[in-house]
């Protein structure tokens, strides 16, 4: 449940890196239109989401 928990977070980050400029709803989200605030909270999610799938990793060794 923890894995996919953290795909999500993962896949999110990713989207927001990749895709925050085309996609209106994540320009919405984060109230202005810069990329510096996207690329930086798309690389913490994208972190966040990484370090769940290893933590869920490492304990499932």
């Amino acid at each position: 449940m923890i894995a996919l928990i953290g795909l999500a977070i993962t896949l999110l980050g990713l989207i927001i890196l990749t895709m925050g400029q085309t996609a209106p709803f994540i320009r919405l989200y984060f109230g202005d239109r810069s990329v510096i605030s996207q690329i930086f909270w798309g690389t913490i999610l994208f972190l966040i989401g990484s370090g769940i799938l290893i933590v869920n990793a490492a304990y499932l060794m």
